[in-house]
């Protein structure tokens, strides 16, 4: 018995989603990590006061454009397909459902838990990784994601902005986070390319989906280990359990619950 998607749901999309080959599997995986390292070493490293790190309005920015990229894609590219966005095709299309049974939410908290705890034990192999030569984050980069600058409160992550009572900060931060980051990188990534990626790689692309997402990280490569957790966790969501939105919130706890509490915390000055 399948573990949440019926083989029957799965053998229609099969035949009805176009696959890809290699070549362009791979080629949808690169574009976005150069447009991403375009962004941030490029356009982003301007705006950035020699001797400082990235400012938060700039980090949200690169937020912004590059996700917003993904996010665009996927829907252009599913309505050159002939579908329309509507909520019946994204439905099937993107696998925009829930898990069906007992049983599957049960693997899904099993891996939800799994996912977290091995995401914890990342955070040091992520440290060790930074050290290494080719993996050293730039020094300028934004201490949110670097790993051997040390975070221990919301004014750690974000010391240029004024966090008591902002409670406007954590709306926009939340806002922009989930719309662009979660929502472009799940419905890019697992929505629209995993369903494509069947005919290459059979039962195990949503393996190849978590790896080919991590290596697309390529801007930011010390933080591979807990990526690679991250994404095989979402693929598994989007893929065998069948549940874009599942993916989407195994995303947003693992990136972003831990920042939220902290910055509520801060905003409301119990932290």
């Amino acid at each position: 018995m399948a573990i949440s998607t019926p083989e029957k749901n799965q053998s229609i999309e099969k035949l009805n989603v176009p696959q890809y080959g290699i070549g362009k599997i791979l080629w949808m995986f690169a574009w976005p990590a150069a447009w991403f390292t375009v962004l941030i070493y490029g356009f982003g490293r301007l705006f950035i006061p020699e001797g400082s790190t990235t400012p938060t309005w700039l980090l949200l920015l690169m937020i912004v454009l590059g996700n917003v990229a993904e996010l665009a894609a996927a829907l252009i590219l599913l309505r050159r397909e002939g579908y329309s966005l509507s909520s019946d095709e994204l439905r099937q299309r993107i696998r925009l459902r829930w898990p069906k049974g007992f049983k599957a939410w049960g693997v899904a908290v099993i891996v939800l838990i799994l996912g977290m705890s091995l995401s914890m034990v990342m955070g040091a192999v992520n440290r060790m990784m930074a050290s290494v030569p080719g993996f050293v984050p730039p020094q300028w980069w934004h201490v949110a994601s670097n790993p051997t600058v040390p975070v221990n409160s919301a004014w750690d992550a974000f010391p240029d902005i004024h966090l008591p009572g902002n409670i406007l900060f954590v709306m926009l931060y939340f806002t922009v986070t989930l719309v662009f980051n979660i929502f472009g990188e799940e419905i890019y990534y697992r929505g629209y390319m995993l369903p494509r990626m069947r005919g290459v790689f059979g039962r195990w692309d949503w393996v190849a989906n978590g790896v080919l997402f991590t290596l697309k990280h390529v801007y930011q490569r010390w933080m591979y280990p807990g990526i690679l957790v991250g994404g095989l966790c979402f693929a598994f969501a989007a893929g065998p359990l069948g549940s874009l939105p599942l993916a989407m919130i195994y995303h947003w706890v693992g990136n972003y619950l831990i920042q939220m509490i902290f910055l509520i915390q801060a905003a409301f000055g119990a932290g």
